[in-house]
């Protein structure tokens, strides 16, 4: 039996452009942000 997704309860992504990518999610996808954090293992920064 296959379910359906009915919702999800979080997405983390590391992106280069997080204004794109916010502008993305809030427009294409209908998503909302909740909390925005800076993560500082991120090396390729």
């Amino acid at each position: 039996m296959i379910h359906p997704i009915l919702g999800l309860h979080h997405v983390t992504a590391t992106v280069d452009d997080a204004q794109e990518d916010l502008d993305f999610c809030l427009g294409a996808l209908g998503l909302r942000l909740v909390k925005k954090t800076v993560n500082f293992d991120n090396h390729f920064v």
